[in-house]
């Protein structure tokens, strides 16, 4: 690696301890909730994801989730892939949300060989709520900055994650969420 390349990983690192460090993300809540920033993750993805199919009970995915009593499917997947968990950790994660009343799954009524993942009216409060205080949060953070450099975070953080390979169109469609 060149000394370019060098001083720009230490410059990444510099500035996710700053970060983490002045949003709290190494707490072990987010906002003073009841919920990890992963378990945070999932309620946003839940939301985002409402009403996807939770699993095919047909085929070698169907028989390895029945098997093995998992209800990993198709939304499910995605956010293993996307959040980069282990399904257990996720499964784990869902259990929980469902038995907090927070997530639920239900049958498919065009399709009885599936089910839907998605939360409930508590689990959509719940994801208000942390929502309403992130939004504070954020707000409070930036509440010294004039108008012209609160324009030059949003064009830099827009202009990282472009170069990082991130999408902003999620972002900027996500942005109230998370």
């Amino acid at each position: 690696m060149s000394v370019e390349r060098n001083a720009l990983v230490s410059d990444i690192r510099r500035f996710n301890r700053f970060y983490t460090s002045l949003i709290g993300l190494l707490d072990e809540t987010l906002t003073h909730s009841a919920y990890t920033l992963t378990e945070a993750r999932v309620l946003f993805e839940l939301d985002r994801r409402s009403g996807a199919p939770a699993a095919d009970t047909g085929g070698t995915a169907g028989i390895l989730a029945r098997m093995f009593h998992l209800d990993i499917g198709s939304a499910a997947t995605e956010m293993v892939r996307e959040l980069r968990l282990e399904p257990t950790y996720l499964t784990r994660i869902l259990r929980k949300f469902a038995a907090a009343g927070l997530a639920e799954m239900r049958a498919d009524p065009n399709d009885r060989h599936r089910r839907r993942l998605s939360l409930t009216a508590r689990g959509n409060q719940a994801l208000a709520r942390l929502q309403m205080t992130a939004n504070q949060d954020l707000a409070r953070l930036t509440a010294g900055l004039a108008d012209d450099e609160a324009q030059q975070l949003s064009d830099a953080l827009k202009r990282v994650t472009r170069l990082l390979g991130g999408d902003m169109g999620e972002t900027a469609t996500s942005g109230n969420r998370q």
